[in-house]
Formats: C-alpha cells, structure tokens, sequence
C-alpha cells in the first residue's frame, strides 16, 4: 500500500478546515470561514448562483451521444441517441452533446432522459425522478419525482427504492407511512422479509423514535393546553366588562389562531405516533438484543474489496487566507490508514481546481464495483445561499488553492464531487469533510436505516456490503469549525486520529461517526467551544442502503 507525497506545487488534492478571528483569546483560534467572510446571500438570477457556471472537464452532465449504426439483415440504420451521465471531457471525446452550464434546467435534463425513460428503461427512470426531485430551474415536483422513482423501484432499481424509502419516510409527494418506507429500505438492502438481523437493528430503531415522537406529543399537548386556558381565560374577562376594544379583540383573534394552529400540530404528531407505532407492531417479532461479533476466523473469509484513499490538505491559499493544520492532519491520517487499514493512500496537498478535480477523477476511474473509497477534504469552505431564507441549505463549496474571493470561477461546488462519485463503480465511498460548512454536500437526514451501535456482527456485515454506500462525515453541519486549537491538529481531525488509531475491530461509518463525536466533545469542552460533526447519507452520489467498513490490518482478535 503505498502513500505518495507530493510536492504543493505539484499536487492534486484540497483541504476544507476553517480557521479565524480568535474568540477565546489564548491558543483558540475560531475559524471565520473564508478569512472573515459570512455565508453569502444571493438572488436566484445571480451568475454565481450553482446552475450558470460552464462546466469544467470533470463535471457530470446529462450527455446525448451518437447513435450507433446498426445493420438488420441488409439494411443499415442509425439507432436513436443514447442518452448517458458522464464527465463533459468523455462527452466531448465520444462526440456527444450536452446543456453547457453546470446546472441545466428540468426541460433540457428531461429532452435527455424522458424519452428513454418512457420506454421502461429503470435508470432513465430514476433520473427523470432525480430531475423532478431538484427541480433544476425550477420549484421542486415531488409528486412526479416519486411516480418515477417508483416505476425504477419496482423494476429493482436499488438507488430508487431508496429514494422511495426516503420519500415515504420523509411525506415527500406521498403520505408519510414508515412502514412502507421500512419496507422501501428492506428491499433496497437486500433483507429478506423474515431477515432477524434488520429486523432488530430497525426495532431499535423505530423505538427510538417512537419514544423521540411520543415526547414531541406530550409538548403539543401542554402547548395547546395552555393557550386552550389562556384563551378562556380572556373570554371570561371580555364577558365581565361592558365595553371591549379593538385591541382586546385582536388579542383573542391571534390566541384562538393560535390555539388552532397548536391543536393541528398536535393531531398531527398524533397521527405520525399512530402510523409510526403500526410500523413497530409489523416488523418481524424477534427480540431485540444484542448480535455476536463477528470472529477473527470467520472475519478473515469475507471479501471487503480494496481500498483507496485521496487524502487532501489544503493550506497556502492564494486569496483566503492561510490555515495552519490541514498538511499535518493529511499526513497523519494518510499514514494511518496506509498502515493501519490497508489504504492505498494518495496525499495531495494545495490543488488548484482542475488538480483536485483530475484527482477524483482519476480515483473515480481507477476503481472497481467491489472496492472502497475514502476522500478526505481539509481546507476552506463556503455557502451560498439563494436569498436570505435561512431554513435553505444552500449550495456548498470546497475551495482550492486558487479560490477567489469575490468569483465562483475556481470553487468546486460539493454537487460535483457527488456527481462523480455517483459515476464510481465503488461499492462505499465516504467523503469525510473537515472544513466550513461541510455538511451541505447532503441535504438528507440520517434515515431509519441508521441504526445503534454495538459489536459488528456478520449479518450486519453482509449486509452492508450487499449494497453501494455513500456517505458524508462533516466536521460540524452547517457551521463554522475550528483550525488547529492545541497541538498539531484541528479538533476534528485529532478526534478522527485517535479514534482510527485506538480502534482495533472493524468499524462502520456509523460508529465511526459516534466515537469521533464523543472524542470532539472531550477535546472541545475544556476549550469553551462547541463542535457537532454529522453524519449523512449522499442519495445523489448514488447511496443505496449499504456500509462503509473500516478493517485494522493487525492480528488482535477482532470484536
């Protein structure tokens, strides 16, 4: 396994870490990310917004090549156009056309797959669902995006039984109904419907938000109960007095409004306990305790693939300014995972965009469907936001070594490092995100197939290699995180070092996601700060329900 160091000038990768203005004085650095610079508001029509950017070579687009000649008996015709998604470089090659910027709207997108897709082709399907789910352009129409995803699920297209799943757990175009959605996921796992190993990871599961949503009721409850006294109170008052003011009457309006916006919200919760505690009473009656690991015997039969890493640290910036950690938390991970994991590592330290871009690529090209893939970005990071509404995610960005500060021109927005890692034919793939508002590479909730810890067991392995995993383990959501605040490491970075480094059994992503948190909150309390990494799901990167799995390379028993 081999760590290849390369020279700054020379090398590919981007690093995503934030440092800034020192709030806590002394040794605490607070990263004000982007040197000073605050999450942007822009206007949708705004040339920086994501969609009117002119894609790179390496971007993903919806490409209609050349039709192929084809010969029946002894005439010769030309096939329709063949509708594909792929880098505009291999577009271009292939002779192929595609919409020129880096977000087409939904009609180009569609000319491209609708046809194809009303002919019964699952993946044209699927995308023609993914184009109505972004809305591209346009407001999202999640209506049409879960009719599509469910003719491709139906057809046992994985990546849209779980977005089905996703739609149906979430009331996106359909009903909200967990079980339906379990079941969505069930399938897209592979589990069997009398499977005992999802069945009582999900147990656990869905009790923990039965128990999450049976609290969230008993708050509706006293809500409404208390403005249900305040409102009677005052009626009571207005009946004792003979003369009642505009103003007494528009405070009895806006309570009675509230009071009937409370009640609907608590039958509402209601409602969703009900449905969620059917869920519960469907899935197979097993007992829930807790699995065998997996032994070392056993262990060593099981084919995890290989595994590659793109290790990127980013540091002397051209325009933002410099951040002090990002090349030691790369070299130290790097080695770690070469010699700890197996990794077949690739440092890459302050990359231009197409350097960091070519490097994806690169990876993106070099692997196979039974191998694993592991992108680590520290550097600056930015948001943009369309408007002002606060609630929006926004479009998020890596910024390479040549990032301006005022031009989008060499910012690479999180949507196309998902896009090409959607093209991967990897079997896991998790981008683990050490900088600014790293968390906006997924929009999507952790799902119910989030499940608790406890020893690895062999159906829990299986299981998770069955299927494509795609993940994104930022180092604080949607905030602002720290550069290097004691030592030599960022705080998370040094979690995410002794947490691989203390490890001696195989790992998931999800327990990889809970030991590093705890291990932030250790390092981060003393220093008066706070810090929450996430873990998400990247469906547009093509997740479909499996694992990422960490294997120590050494000769303890594994448990």
């Amino acid at each position: 396994m081999n760590l290849f160091d390369f020279d700054p000038l020379l090398s590919l990768r981007l690093r995503n870490t934030i440092r800034a203005s020192a709030l806590l004085a002394l040794m605490l650095p607070v990263v004000a990310c982007g040197g000073g610079q605050q999450v942007r508001s822009l206007d949708q029509g705004q040339a920086e917004v994501e969609g009117l950017d002119e894609f790179d070579d390496y971007y993903v687009v919806d490409c209609l090549l050349p039709g192929e000649v084809r010969r029946m008996g002894r005439s010769m015709y030309l096939s329709p156009r063949i509708p594909v998604r792929t880098t505009t470089l291999d577009c271009r090659i292939r002779g192929g056309e595609y919409v020129a910027y880096h977000r087409a709207d939904y009609r180009s997108a569609l000319n491209v797959w609708l046809g194809r897709a009303q002919e019964g082709n699952a993946q044209a399907q699927h995308f023609v669902g993914e184009i109505y789910e972004r809305g591209l352009g346009t407001e999202p129409n999640f209506d049409e995006a879960a009719r599509w995803y469910r003719k491709a699920a139906e057809q046992g297209f994985t990546r849209s039984m779980v977005n089905l799943a996703y739609f149906y757990e979430q009331g996106l175009g359909v009903e909200q109904d967990m079980a339906t959605a379990l079941n969505w996921y069930r399938r897209a796992s592979g589990a069997g419907d009398d499977d005992l190993v999802f069945a009582s990871t999900q147990r656990q599961r869905l009790e923990a938000m039965e128990a999450e949503l049976a609290e969230t009721l008993g708050r509706a409850q006293r809500e409404r109960r208390v403005l249900q006294q305040q409102v009677d109170s005052l009626r009571e008052q207005l009946t004792a007095r003979d003369d009642r003011s505009a103003d007494d009457q528009e405070t009895i309006a806006t309570l009675e409004r509230m009071l009937a916006e409370a009640s609907e919200r608590e039958e509402h919760t209601e409602g969703r306990l009900l449905r969620l505690r059917g869920s519960v009473a469907e899935l197979p009656d097993v007992q829930v305790e807790e699995l065998p690991a997996i032994s070392p015997a056993r262990l060593g039969e099981i084919e995890f693939g290989r595994y590659y890493a793109l290790i990127v640290g980013l540091e002397r910036y051209h325009h933002w300014d410099r951040l002090e950690s990002p090349h030691q938390d790369a070299r130290r991970l790097g080695e770690i995972l070469s010699s700890r994991y197996g990794f077949d590592v690739t440092l890459v330290l302050d990359a231009s965009k197409n350097q960091l871009m070519a490097a994806i690529d690169d990876l993106r090209q070099k692997v196979t469907p039974q191998d694993n893939v592991l992108i680590y970005f520290a550097g600056h990071g930015q948001l943009l936001r369309p408007g002002e509404i606060e609630e929006t995610r926004g479009f998020g960005y890596w910024l390479p070594v040549n990032a301006e500060l005022s031009r989008t021109t060499y910012w690479i927005p999180n949507s196309a490092v998902s896009e090409l890692m959607a093209l991967a034919q990897a079997r896991s793939v998790l981008v683990v995100a050490d900088s600014c508002y790293g968390g906006a590479m997924s929009t999507d909730p952790g799902s119910m197939l989030a499940s608790s810890g406890g020893p690895v067991s062999e159906g829990l392995i299986q299981l998770g290699l069955s299927r494509q995993a795609r993940f994104v383990l930022s180092s604080g959501g949607l905030a602002p995180v720290f550069d290097r605040v004691s030592g030599e490491h960022s705080v998370f970075a040094r979690a995410l070092i002794d947490v691989l480094e203390d490890n001696e059994a195989v790992l998931r992503e999800q327990d990889l996601f809970r030991r590093v948190t705890s291990r932030v909150d250790e390092l981060a309390e003393p220093l008066g700060i706070e810090q929450a990494p996430e873990l998400r799901p990247i469906r547009q990167a093509g997740h479909a329900a499996g694992s990422f799995f960490f294997v120590p390379q050494i000769g303890d028993p594994v448990g």
